[in-house]
């Protein structure tokens, strides 16, 4: 089924026991995007700056709300399995992963790099700091994990079309789907894999880090810790920005990815 605006579709496929729901939009290479704790959020301002360069494809991940999680499914190791499934049919493609998407595009490149133009890693979680900690986001307030997730979360423009259209609420709702799955996929070991770092070593993928300089939820030591296990991989930090950068700095991360890709 596939419906119609002006800058996008909304599509749903079927794909290994459910029916993936995505937003696709733009024109040139295929670029898959793959949104975070925060689940998806509809067609982004960070969406449609990507598609001015590329034909942007915007999946909501099994599990979290759009996307029925099938029984096999209950592990970031399984998302990447299903996204990898998912890219057979695109070809080679340009993998932008944000937060928890930076940790299943991590794994996605792990299994099978060949499908991939270029990765990039936005606040990606995945690997454990060493010298400070990842915020707990299940036991503190849902409005106080969003809001610490953007550098100034009452001024930023996405924040206010977000919830300010759809108010953030503690429970019930089509969010809370995103926060259970999370939680069965990351809560143990708490939002990392020991054996990440050792097995990211053998990618030759070119790889981008873009990191919110002021991120309050993955530290950005994270970022110097997945470039020392990605060879050759480039760090870019993006000031006044949070653990959200597709949503603080929309413009600037777009453009950085497009320069990258290009």
């Amino acid at each position: 089924m596939v419906l119609s605006t002006e800058r996008y579709v909304t599509e749903h496929t079927p794909l290994a026991g459910t029916s993936l729901h995505l937003l696709k939009g733009g024109d040139g290479p295929p670029c898959v995007v793959l949104h975070g704790i925060e689940g998806p959020e509809g067609w982004l301002a960070f969406h449609d700056a990507l598609a001015d360069n590329a034909t942007v494809y915007a999946p909501s991940h099994p599990g979290f709300g759009h996307t029925e999680a099938p029984p096999w499914i209950s592990s970031v190791q399984h998302q990447a399995v299903f996204y990898n499934w998912f890219l057979r049919d695109l070809g080679t493609v340009d993998l932008v992963g944000i937060g928890l998407g930076g940790w299943i595009a991590a794994y996605m490149a792990v299994m099978c790099e060949a499908q991939l133009r270029h990765l990039v890693l936005v606040d990606a979680a995945g690997i454990k700091p060493h010298q400070s900690e990842i915020f707990d986001i299940f036991v503190a307030p849902w409005r106080e994990v969003i809001e610490r997730g953007f550098f100034d979360a009452r001024s930023s423009e996405e924040y206010q079309h977000i919830y300010g259209t759809q108010p953030i609420i503690e429970f019930g709702g089509i969010r809370e789907a995103g926060r259970v799955m999370s939680m069965r996929m990351c809560f143990k070991p708490y939002m990392y894999d020991p054996a990440l770092p050792a097995m990211l070593r053998k990618l030759r993928v070119p790889t981008l880090i873009a990191w919110g300089a002021q991120d309050r939820i993955v530290p950005v030591e994270c970022a110097s810790l997945y470039a020392e296990a990605i060879p050759h991989a480039r760090v870019e930090l993006i000031e006044q920005c949070g653990h959200f950068a597709h949503l603080d700095q929309p413009r600037r991360l777009a453009q950085l990815v497009a320069e990258f890709s290009a």
